[in-house]
């Protein structure tokens, strides 16, 4: 999707709202973590991402991170945005997520392969993650997040 294209799925409830209309296991998200913390009013990604782990409707994780919200936003490493990584590993290790994670675009660099450092760099920080996932400790975030349903 082009910069600046208008989303169908622009805030946490519209996710929620597409998993209801067809109620299926098979009915599940992409969910990337860059574009629902820079949604607006999209406060408590952890408790969004652990209501829709519980709810067993996630079908694969963009793992990217971001700082600010929508327009002013931009994209950060996985271990600089505004988001809590370890935070969100916590939450799928919790909620038995046992699903695919992939890295998504990351800040360009300049260098000779700045593609590949990157993926390197992210897919790196996600697996000492995930291998140590126990060793995090607990979860910082517990409850889901409340979602204010609005006529859409």
């Amino acid at each position: 999707m082009p910069r600046g294209a208008a989303r169908l799925v622009n805030r946490p409830e519209k996710y929620d709202r597409l998993i209801d209309i067809v109620d299926s296991p098979v009915n599940g998200l992409e969910l990337c973590l860059g574009s629902l913390q820079e949604m607006p009013d999209s406060d408590g990604i952890y408790g969004h991402v652990r209501r829709f782990a519980q709810r067993r409707r996630i079908g694969y994780i963009h793992f990217r991170n971001v700082r600010g919200k929508v327009p002013t936003y931009h994209e950060t490493f996985v271990d600089d945005g505004d988001i809590d990584m370890a935070e969100i590993v916590r939450i799928l290790r919790d909620e038995n997520y046992d699903g695919v994670m992939i890295p998504d675009h990351t800040p360009e660099m300049s260098c000779d392969a700045p593609w590949h450092v990157c993926k390197d760099f992210a897919l790196g920080y996600m697996r000492a993650l995930v291998q140590n996932a126990a060793a995090l400790g607990p979860a910082r975030t517990t409850q889901p997040a409340r979602i204010r349903m609005q006529v859409l």
